[in-house]
């Protein structure tokens, strides 16, 4: 593992400035869009927290620091979720609860990391019920963090008693420097086209530069944008084609699209072009938005959010998308 973190400098400096002053916060939750680093913030403030030189950065040369970023730390306790994301309560979260109690093997703290609880979505108020007492009274060895991707599932109570973090998206300068150290065979090209659809988010411009499914939904998206700005109903169907069958091509394909149009809405309404920011595509947002007027460009965004409510309530994957080119191509005539 990698003990350096890209942007967000808020959040980092407030941990070091725990840390100097010895009020390590032992709660804490990190939320933001997938690929913007939530699991490797828990990770990188778990390690300045068990840093042996304690200035509040993770100097990358101790053993502990060592020891994490060869993920043998026995201080770092990362919960295991099952294949469907849920946490199981008595294989994950009460046998952490029980454990919490033991003092650590190596350092100061022994700290849990339980991430995506969001995916958990048939658990999550049980394992945050479950979690409270640890989380409102952790042992003075314990730290807990916890990660998803909005704050908004967490319920109130877990709210007020931890630490948030907001993590946000990087400058193209900061994902082009992170590509070329960790990526050092890839052309000045390779990494332009990554950080242009990432957009920000190290996650996606590592995905996209691996050719992960996130490069194929990329070119989805642009395949749609652009058929959608002619109104041709044939080329929005042929485009959206590649991903019938394919429900997890298909909802990322459109939520990518979502956020052109929501570039677009920026667009039309006169804002300056640095908070164009989202999508992958920011060329076609500019298109899309000379289309279209600002109502219409909000009622095209809601119907984007409707349909990926559709394919997240399964409803049939074809006749959805169907429905979702008939829509489009009326919203641009």
């Amino acid at each position: 593992m990698d003990l350096k973190f890209y942007g967000n400098s808020e959040p980092l400096e407030l941990v070091r400035r725990m840390i100097l002053k010895g009020r390590e916060q032992r709660s804490i939750m990190i939320h933001g869009e997938k690929g913007l680093g939530k699991k490797h913030l828990a990770q990188y403030i778990a390690a300045s927290y068990l840093c042996q030189r304690h200035d509040g950065t993770p100097c990358g040369e101790c053993r502990s620091c060592r020891m994490i970023m060869h993920g043998t730390h026995p201080d770092i306790i990362n919960v295991q979720a099952n294949a469907n994301g849920n946490y199981i309560i008595d294989e994950s979260i009460r046998p952490i609860v029980a454990d919490s109690a033991v003092m650590p093997n190596e350092s100061r703290y022994k700290i849990y990391i339980i991430a995506d609880l969001d995916r958990s979505v048939n658990t999550a108020v049980a394992v945050q019920n479950i979690l409270l007492k640890l989380i409102e009274e952790p042992p003075e060895h314990v730290a807990v963090i916890m990660t998803a991707r909005s704050k908004e599932i967490f319920l109130p109570t877990i709210i007020s008693r931890t630490l948030p973090f907001a993590v946000s998206s990087v400058s193209e300068q900061e994902s082009t420097a992170y590509l070329r150290e960790n990526y050092p065979d890839a052309t000045g090209e390779q990494i332009a086209q990554a950080v242009s659809a990432g957009r920000g988010n190290i996650g996606r411009c590592r995905a996209y530069l691996e050719k992960e499914s996130f490069f194929e939904s990329v070119q989805a998206a642009r395949e749609l944008c652009d058929a959608a700005v002619t109104g041709d109903g044939y080329r929005i169907l042929r485009s959206l084609h590649a991903a019938d069958g394919k429900k997890a091509l298909a909802r990322e394909s459109i939520e990518l699209f979502g956020e052109i149009v929501r570039d677009a809405c920026v667009c039309r309404v006169g804002e300056a072009e640095e908070k164009m920011s989202v999508s992958c595509y920011a060329q076609g947002a500019r298109k899309l938005s000379s289309e279209l007027s600002a109502g219409a460009c909000t009622d095209l965004y809601d119907t984007v959010c409707d349909y990926i409510g559709r394919i997240d309530a399964n409803c049939n994957l074809s006749l959805t998308l169907n429905s979702f080119a008939a829509k489009l191509s009326q919203a641009v005539k």
